[in-house]
């Protein structure tokens, strides 16, 4: 019997100046089977040369070192065509400038192992046809699509948390009439409740894909299987929520849409 050829490992790196942060990212990358920790490295000019010679496919980036700024770095310098690019901080004030660049994703300090496994994940699906790679089990759902330059975008909680977030894993928004509030919920069926200020006008604005289908739900058009009379059925394995109501007059938007994907 021939060996089995293992299965190909996501190679990460992290550039970071905070050891205790960088201690556990390094950790919790170890511990996963499907990444292999090549380098870190404590300067943007170490950094530089590690990125060179390992050429990782997820490079973890602070923002802010002693010699300079990680997002001007990352502005200058033209880093390998297999790697993408990880804002692993606690500054907030810089995503807004860093979403502009399309950076592929942000893990903001500290970290949930879960927000780690949703960054692996997109990874993972991106690449699973042109890298030889496929998405391993992370308890977390995959979205039935993916798009490579997707514009990550930012959602603001009831608890005025800025949330940055790929809008493939939003299946869809849920009005709560009784509370008068929006809330959002994920491909891994995690809920977040929106700011009250939140519309339905600022919910369709996040991207093409978003069509609302009735006066409470606002739905990813990527992520529907069946459309029936009164409601729609989602694509597995997210199809055990029927919830999601389609009245008449936004039907014909929601069809109109479905069939051009």
């Amino acid at each position: 019997m021939k060996d089995l050829i293992p299965e190909p490992k996501i190679k990460a790196l992290i550039i970071d100046d905070d050891l205790a942060s960088a201690r556990l990212l390094a950790d919790e990358l170890t511990r996963r089977p499907d990444t292999e920790l090549c380098a870190m490295a404590t300067t943007l000019r170490e950094g530089q040369r590690l990125v060179a010679l390992h050429r990782p496919h997820l490079l973890f980036l602070d923002m802010e070192f002693p010699e300079g700024n990680g997002l001007a770095w990352y502005e200058e310098n033209q880093l390998p065509a297999c790697t993408r690019v990880v804002f692993h901080t606690c500054y907030q004030r810089y995503i807004h400038d860093a979403l502009s660049l399309k950076v592929f994703d942000f893990l903001l300090k500290p970290f949930a192992p879960s927000e780690l496994d949703v960054v692996i994940n997109r990874y993972l699906n991106m690449n699973a046809d042109s890298a030889g790679l496929r998405t391993h089990a992370t308890g977390i759902s995959s979205s039935p699509l993916r798009h490579e330059k997707t514009k990550l975008i930012s959602i603001t909680s009831v608890t005025n948390s800025k949330i940055i977030v790929n809008p493939d894993d939003i299946v869809y928004f849920r009005y709560m009439s009784d509370r008068k509030i929006w809330e959002c919920v994920f491909s891994n069926l995690k809920r977040i409740i929106l700011k009250r200020q939140t519309t339905a006008e600022s919910i369709l604005g996040y991207g093409s894909d978003f069509v609302r289908t009735h006066k409470q739900y606002i739905v990813n058009v990527r992520y529907v299987g069946i459309i029936n009379a009164t409601d729609l059925q989602l694509l597995p394995p997210l199809d055990n929520i029927t919830d999601i109501k389609i009245s008449k007059s936004y039907r014909r938007e929601l069809l109109d849409r479905f069939y051009d994907i």
